[in-house]
């Protein structure tokens, strides 16, 4: 079990860490950046509904399945990608993803009020505040990427980062009330139906355009991004600890870094670079054991 844990923990960071890429020149290339996370969801959402079907598995409907639910389809997809698509626009792909690796941070913090065994001590304090200050570096460098609307863009990816945290506390804690496919199918066919509702009155002048490489993205993003990345996530609730959990963020930046930099001719200074180790170095000390 181990092995095949640790293999899908590897696979998860890969297609986390190619995501970032191919979701921002998806948006380069026309998609409407609400439209094209709801259509992926739905998508996907349909696909693991008639698996659910297929395998004649039923849908857990305790009050504890509904509240996951509920906070998981709500904050953590439709807020949480929602936003983060909408901000991707103003915002590089490897900035994104660094800012992503505050998601640790965040968790540890709920995690003190909500699991047992996860309190902050002063060791996690000092390195909470180090990460913290790694974001406000970044931030500073917002009109250097662009001005007002890289800003925006950094600032709405951190208000995302702070809502979907909660939601997986509350699901580590409860994961025993649901089942990873259902789940998945609910939630997922939940948010892409809500996302295109909010798609059609905010997007309604925007065409999404169907070239080839948007229709890669598409089928990128909803066969690895969207049904294996979550069901192997969800899966691995079951297995890991929350702080191991957790470190399925850090990869991903490094490997977004280094994709944006050769796909996209994206660039940080150096105090940007600075701030991004600040915020991932403090996002793997305050999940490293005493």
């Amino acid at each position: 079990m181990k092995t095949k844990t640790y293999l899908l923990y590897v696979v998860i960071c890969l297609i986390w860490g190619t995501t970032w890429v191919v979701l921002k020149k998806s948006l380069i290339a026309g998609t409407p950046a609400i439209y094209g996370v709801g259509f992926r969801f739905l998508a996907a959402g349909i696909i693991l509904l008639l698996i659910t079907f297929i395998k004649k598995k039923p849908i857990p409907c305790s009050r504890k399945a509904l509240n996951i639910y509920i906070s998981f389809g709500l904050l953590n997809l439709v807020v949480g990608y929602g936003v983060t698509y909408w901000a991707a626009q103003f915002i590089y792909s490897n900035l994104a993803s660094i800012l992503w690796a505050c998601f640790p941070i965040v968790v540890v913090f709920i995690s003190h009020f909500y699991l047992p065994g996860e309190k902050i001590n002063f060791p996690k304090f000092v390195t909470i505040c180090f990460g913290t200050a790694g974001v406000f570096i970044i931030i500073s460098q917002g009109k250097t990427f662009g001005g007002d609307d890289m800003f925006m863009g950094m600032s709405m990816i951190l208000f995302a980062v702070f809502l979907a945290a909660w939601p997986n506390v509350y699901l580590k804690k409860h994961h025993d009330a649901i089942d990873t496919l259902t789940m998945n199918a609910v939630c997922q066919t939940g948010a892409g139906i809500i996302l295109l509702i909010i798609s059609s009155f905010l997007e309604k002048d925007q065409v999404m355009i169907w070239s080839p490489f948007n229709i890669f993205a598409m089928v990128y993003l909803t066969l690895f991004g969207s049904i294996a990345a979550w069901l192997i996530y969800i899966w691995l609730f079951k297995h890991l600890s929350m702080t191991q959990i957790a470190y399925i963020a850090f990869p991903p930046p490094v490997i977004a870094s280094f994709l944006g930099w050769k796909y996209l001719g994206e660039t940080l200074t150096p105090i940007a670079i600075l701030g991004a180790i600040m915020v991932i170095g403090g996002a793997v000390a305050v999940n490293l054991k005493r």
